[in-house]
């Protein structure tokens, strides 16, 4: 069946409207009314033994916590900068070799209290105002990387020593929707597929059949501390004003508190409010055939508030932030375009 006969699908731009351009094509908004043998593993896990035996070697150097993250830490700040970022690539290594293993939990009753409503109404409405905003001519916002059609944006903000920089990056990804993005990132049924960072998570509360409060650790790059982070994460889609515009799937992570997962002494809790906001875009096939994953193109919004607390230097906080999260985007929107590949196309 051709997807013209499907109601719900219509061009969103009057006749004499002006096409989005990309790669040639014009494009439209979119509304919508491994297996490892013994031998193998036992190879990989000897490499990520050495791995974690090699860093074991490397903490011992320093002499101790005195030179780990923290208020009157004697390592400076090159050499903190120069250990963290050979822990992440021993963590990238790591991860190719093994993959990633922990465990999700879900629990918790199905209700949405006015309250956790009210929040996520306001978030939601906070970045579909501000976050979708136009860089440019903003001398505030420090285009930091540019990747293709991936630009990662840095404000720098710093309070009483903390680093508290808002990132904002925007990408174009062909062969998806923006539903079919939010809905993997999303969905804690499929974290550990494409999330390397965490070590841990745990559902504390479901809320409804599109709000969960989830708590998390993440693995510990040393000598910086480990973090952990609990937050409400909801997935809306808001439609469309006006028809000129397409509907928007949008995911938002924010910081909340709840009385099962308190803080302890173990992980400094990092304070969040992150979205990944998606828009999609077609490019009308030639006569009728059917739209195919050819036409679509999904423009992206990822931004990112976050409050690392703790200690480590500022340098070395936006010197990480520069690499980890444009891997991020990267691994991730490669993980939905081979997650959809010759499936159904998700409006």
């Amino acid at each position: 069946m051709s997807w013209y006969s499907l109601s719900f699908w219509k061009p969103s731009l009057h006749l004499g409207a002006d096409f989005l351009k990309y790669e040639g094509r014009r494009w439209i908004p979119v509304q919508t009314c491994s297996f490892f043998t013994e031998l193998e593993k036992r190879r990989r896990v000897e490499d990520a033994y050495k791995s974690a035996l090699s860093e074991l070697k490397k903490k011992s150097h320093y002499g101790g916590p005195d030179y780990e993250e923290g208020p009157n830490s004697l390592i400076n700040e090159d050499e903190f900068f120069d250990a963290v970022e050979a822990a992440l690539d021993r963590q990238d290594k790591i991860e190719e070799q093994v993959g990633d293993t922990f465990q999700a939990v879900t629990a918790g009753p199905l209700h949405l209290t006015s309250d956790c409503l009210s929040q996520v109404e306001d978030v939601v409405q906070n970045h579909m105002t501000y976050s979708l905003q136009d860089m440019g001519g903003d001398a505030n916002w420090q285009l930091v990387v540019e990747e293709g059609e991936m630009k990662v944006y840095r404000r720098e903000v710093e309070e009483n020593g903390i680093v508290l920089d808002p990132l904002k990056a925007t990408h174009a990804v062909k062969g998806v929707t923006g539903h079919e993005l939010c809905h993997y990132f999303w969905d804690t049924d499929v974290r550990n597929d494409w999330e390397t960072t965490i070590e841990n998570f745990n559902v504390v509360e479901t809320l409804s059949d599109n709000a969960v409060i989830v708590y998390q650790t993440h693995k510990r790059v040393w000598p910086a501390s480990q973090r952990d982070v609990l937050y409400l994460s909801a997935i809306r889609k808001i439609l469309a004003t006006n028809e000129n515009d397409p509907d928007t799937w949008l995911v938002c992570n924010f910081s909340v508190d709840h009385d099962n997962a308190q803080p302890t002494n173990r992980c400094i809790r990092a304070k969040i409010n992150v979205a990944m906001i998606c828009q999609t875009l077609v490019s009308p096939p030639e006569g009728n055939k059917e739209i195919s994953r050819d036409n679509v193109l999904c423009k992206i919004t990822y931004v990112a508030n976050v409050n690392p607390g703790g200690w480590a230097p500022a340098s070395v906080l936006r010197a990480v932030a520069k690499r980890e999260y444009p891997k991020f985007l990267k691994r991730f929107t490669g993980y939905v375009q081979e997650k959809t590949s010759g499936k159904p196309i998700l409006f």
